[in-house]
């Protein structure tokens, strides 16, 4: 089978471009390297306004209220001498933000892929691009200890930092920048927080989605 498109990471970028796909009428293969679901506990934690009208738009905030993930309307930067308080503005009549766990989000994300006619397969390697003279017109791909083919008019590299998809077409980089902290995640149940709490502008604390330990 040859596909319109073939999307490489199936997580917070790849799998909405799959399903707004998918929603035009187009056949699309959404792979992922990881099995799915699973965690992807160091990074992006917070949905701020803006990505919250969008999964409005899409149909799926409700979804992502119903696993108990609080709306963050109330902002708090400790910065030392001062403390900055407010909320920021809403946007598209959205004023809250949220903090669901990943492994909860990109779930979400993806089912919604799959209901819209995606095919998703998780645990796949991507070892190469199939190419027509300059053109990449396919993957090829590892799973379970097979090797397989797929075409595709386009193929979408949504496969995060270090992606393998940038790395084979041989993307050059730009406006790298050293890292300048370190960042560490904790998850914990029933804490008393009032809303966003940053340090030196750094998020140390939120309401990370359904009350759970880690």
């Amino acid at each position: 089978m040859s596909y319109d498109a073939i999307v490489v990471g199936a997580r917070c970028a790849g799998a909405p471009t799959a399903l707004l796909l998918a929603r035009r009428g187009y056949a699309v293969l959404l792979l992922d390297a990881d099995p799915l679901p699973s965690d992807m506990p160091m990074s992006t934690h917070l949905i701020w306004q803006s990505g919250a009208a969008r999964l409005h738009r899409w149909g799926l905030l409700d979804r992502v209220t119903e696993t108990n993930c609080p709306p963050i309307r109330r902002c708090e930067i400790d910065l030392g001498p001062i403390t900055l308080v407010g909320e920021p503005p809403g946007k598209d009549g959205i004023f809250a933000a949220y903090s669901p766990r990943r492994v909860i989000l990109d779930k979400i994300l993806a089912d919604a892929a799959v209901a819209a006619g995606v095919e998703m397969r998780g645990a796949v390697t991507v070892t190469g691009l199939l190419r027509e003279g300059e053109s990449v017109v396919g993957i090829q791909g590892t799973a379970d200890g097979a090797t397989y083919e797929e075409h595709a008019r386009i193929t979408i590299g949504a496969d995060g930092r270090n992606s393998r998809v940038a790395s084979l077409v041989g993307a050059p980089s730009y406006n790298d920048i050293p890292p300048l902290q370190g960042t560490y995640f904790g998850y914990w149940k029933d804490l008393p927080v009032s809303g966003l709490n940053c340090t030196s502008a750094s998020v140390v604390a939120s309401m990370l989605g359904p009350p759970t330990t880690r």
